[in-house]
């Protein structure tokens, strides 16, 4: 009689338990990535004296595991490009920036610091940095401000102009292109035309600012234009540009002419007014980032002041053989165990990893409808447990009245 009141003890400790279990996974229902909870029962059962177990009548019930439901969410879209949510396998990678320790998380809700390092709270989420030829490098912290896209020197040049086919000798006409140099720098490229006294003849001369260095190579000549206005045969001209403020020493061609050496057109000589009416280079200056994207494949690409799209990391995932022997620390953070195996990194979409969604989050796994119904049953089996409790005890005080 006396272990009826145990059993119907262990029923309430137990069920208690259950309704913590379950009224966690309801308060979570609209946390981020939140993966619900589940309770498992295990029979007690009586010990003899020898310590074997008896075969007859239980002890009671206690609770043998709480384990987590490591089930895919729901993704929901937002409107946060640091948003991401992962459909598949695989945690996002973190890093205490002070200790090293890496940690992992289902929640992408992520941001940009004050100084450009995407976070988790005060911990860094790591990625694979893209080089210059498509390849990843080793996980680091996936940084944005300081990202600089590199200067190109310009190494060709074009301009459309046309020259006054009415105009008397002597006559002049300028243009004036802006070239760059291998640190960046902006240098004024001039070339001046010249009437000369022979018919659809003009003479040319190039030159730089004194203070940027010299123009060497090909600096002047002779340009001859045919009874139509269109350039005659020849080779394009090169321009050395002999630097003075640091920058190396370079070559730009004028392209005027195609490869087997006729008139390309740009440079014509027509009845109309002298006029530059287009011009292009192929160098450009160093460049800040202006604007950021990620696309599904987890990769962050920047675009540049000064008009280059460049990928710079890639997020990076890890994948474990046994994530319900992951150990939460905090919130939705867990850490590695002996448990969980060991971690295999890797990028989204390779390896067996999930796929990644930007502006998107996971939602948490929590099922109302089977909480409720567990809810309903635990409360239904506390009450049988404690009515139990309550009858053993008026027939144990039935028993203590007998005379």
């Amino acid at each position: 009689m006396i272990s009826s009141l145990y059993t119907s003890i262990s029923g309430l400790s137990a069920f208690t338990q259950e309704l913590s279990v379950v009224s966690n996974n309801i308060a979570n229902s609209e946390t981020t990535s939140y993966k619900s909870n589940s309770i498992s029962f295990a029979d007690v059962l009586n010990q003899s004296l020898t310590g074997v177990s008896g075969s007859s009548l239980g002890c009671g019930v206690t609770v043998s595991s709480i384990n987590e439901e490591w089930t895919q969410g729901s993704v929901s879209s937002t409107e946060n490009v640091t948003d991401f949510a992962i459909s598949g396998s695989g945690l996002f990678v973190l890093e205490d920036p002070e200790t090293g320790q890496l940690f992992y998380t289902r929640d992408g809700s992520f941001d940009f610091d004050d100084e450009g390092n995407l976070v988790y709270g005060d911990l860094a989420v790591l990625g694979y940095p893209i080089g210059g030829d498509g390849n990843l490098g080793s996980m680091s912290t996936i940084g944005i401000s300081g990202a600089l896209s590199p200067p190109q020197a310009t190494s060709e040049m074009s301009t459309t102009v046309n020259l006054d086919s009415g105009a008397d000798e002597n006559d002049t006409f300028t243009t004036t292109t802006t070239v760059y140099d291998t640190l960046g720098n902006e240098i004024t490229l001039t070339v001046n035309y010249t009437k000369t006294a022979n018919a659809n003849e003009w003479s040319w001369t190039a030159s730089i600012p004194s203070g940027s260095g010299t123009l060497t190579g090909d600096s002047s000549g002779l340009l001859t234009f045919d009874e139509n206005g269109l350039l005659g045969t020849g080779t394009n001209p090169s321009f050395t540009l002999e630097l003075t403020n640091g920058a190396a020493d370079q070559t730009i061609a004028w392209n005027l002419y195609d490869d087997a050496g006729a008139s390309n057109g740009l440079l014509t000589q027509y009845a109309s007014s002298s006029a530059l009416s287009d011009q292009s280079q192929d160098g450009y200056a160093a460049g800040e980032v202006t604007d950021i994207t990620v696309d599904d494949d987890g990769v962050f690409t920047a675009t540049y002041s000064n008009g280059e799209i460049s990928a710079l990391y890639q997020l990076v995932l890890a994948n474990f053989n046994n994530y319900e022997g992951l150990d939460k620390v905090d919130g939705n953070i867990y850490q590695a165990t002996r448990q969980s195996g060991d971690v295999v990194y890797g990028a989204p979409g390779v390896g067996g990893n999930g796929t990644v969604a930007t502006k998107s989050l996971e939602t948490s796994n929590v099922d109302l409808a089977t909480e409720m119904a567990e809810l309903i049953t635990a409360q239904s089996a506390y009450q049988a447990c404690s009515r139990v409790f309550s009858v053993t005890s008026e027939i144990l005080q039935t028993i203590v009245n007998l005379k």
